[in-house]
């Protein structure tokens, strides 16, 4: 398989060397995301350009294995290829960031499935934060989780922490809210590709983040989503950038406990928040505890020793003077009380439509206004859930 003719002089000037950023698309595209191989073709080659070069080579086909090097070898695959897609990504304000980027994060070099390519969009810079700690749940929390996240949550924020999490539904989103109510820096890892939100209602949630952290994701913008296996390839990249990991509540068998397994497999400590005994959704956390694989926190200080935090920290820069609320803000507060209500209520209360309503309720809740409980049901902040 190695090219004939090799070591033999040409009477003809070789080829200018492509592009490095293209190399690494390139070399991405062709592994694909997630691939056990990443660290292999590293190892034997060094980076993007020496393995574009020797792609037809034996020593290239033993690292990046035969689905590889079909893929390496099509005509309508070269870094060149790259190159307009690439003008896209910066037009979008889309950071891509290759393996030997000063912002690619250096906890994701002592992985051997490392993404080869990231995709941002935020500020790259808190990648590299030594302080960051995951904070992983289940996508249906009570109430008691909830109210454990934002208080474990605005607790580390506060003391320099920053809060990693995927974006889900439930404890993820907890977190990352905990964060931007304390205006911290806060780190988004998506299962799905960089120009999408999953779920669409965090779209406002994900502004937020990126004003003040960022959000990253393996997958290339304009590519279809892989489905769950993306949300289960994201949790080994929470694993790997968190210094600590910290489980809220989730049940024994479920998406979070392969975190769990990542942070284990990465020698990463492992926190849980005990939980009732008659809760299924602590029953994964406190399995967690009986079996000595977590240690139990209970609140932020906890942290503070493994993450290398002071207890004590400069009081936080005044917050921004409160913008004017719009009209759909005015009214959604309006239809609220003291008891808790679904969004089905507030829409024949309000009369907005339900995505108009969620992106209002997104707002308020970021803005500290309002709560969400178990069940998507909303209640203004210091009501009565009953």
């Amino acid at each position: 398989m190695t090219r004939a003719g090799e070591g033999q002089l040409s009477l003809f000037p070789s080829d200018p060397a492509p592009d490095p950023l293209l190399c690494w698309l390139w070399l991405a595209g062709t592994l694909g995301a997630g691939s056990q191989r990443a660290g292999a073709v590293l190892d034997a080659f060094g980076g993007a350009q020496e393995a574009w070069e020797a792609r037809d080579t034996d020593a290239f086909a033993a690292a990046a294995g035969p689905a590889a090097v079909q893929r390496a070898c099509l005509p309508d695959n070269t870094p060149e290829h790259y190159r307009a897609f690439a003008r896209r990504c910066a037009a979008r304000r889309i950071r891509i960031l290759p393996y030997d980027d000063p912002d690619y994060p250096l906890a994701f070099s002592r992985i051997s499935d490392m993404p080869l390519v990231l995709y941002c969009t935020g500020d790259p810079r808190w990648l590299n934060e030594p302080a960051a700690v995951g904070m992983v749940g289940t996508r249906k929390p009570t109430e008691y989780g909830l109210r454990a996240a934002e208080d474990i949550g605005r607790g580390l924020a506060r003391a320099g922490a920053v809060i990693v999490s995927g974006l889900a539904d439930g404890l993820d989103s907890a977190g990352h809210r905990a964060a931007v109510g304390e205006k911290c820096p806060t780190i988004a890892v998506m299962g799905v590709p960089i120009d999408r939100t999953y779920p669409a209602a965090n779209r406002e949630l994900r502004r937020a983040i990126e004003r003040r952290g960022c959000v990253i994701s393996e997958y290339p913008p304009e590519s279809e989503p892989v489905g769950a296996v993306g949300f289960l390839q994201r949790n080994r990249l929470i694993a790997a950038l968190s210094g600590a990991l910290v489980v809220v509540e989730a049940k024994e068998k479920s998406g979070t406990m392969s975190t769990v397994g990542h942070a284990e497999r990465y020698g990463k400590p492992v926190f849980a928040v005990p939980g009732s005994i008659f809760s299924p959704a602590s029953a994964g956390t406190n399995a967690l505890l009986r079996d000595g694989r977590a240690k139990a926190v209970c609140t932020a200080a906890d942290l503070f020793g493994t993450l290398g935090l002071q207890t004590a920290r400069p009081a936080p820069a005044p917050r921004e003077t409160p913008r004017p609320l719009s009209e759909n803000e005015r009214l959604v507060l309006s239809c609220l009380g003291a008891k808790a209500q679904g969004v089905e209520e507030l829409g024949v209360k309000s009369g907005l439509p339900t995505a108009a309503l969620l992106g209002v309720l997104m707002k308020l809740e970021l803005a500290g206004r309002v709560s969400c409980l178990p069940g998507k049901r909303y209640i203004l902040r210091g009501g009565s859930a009953s």
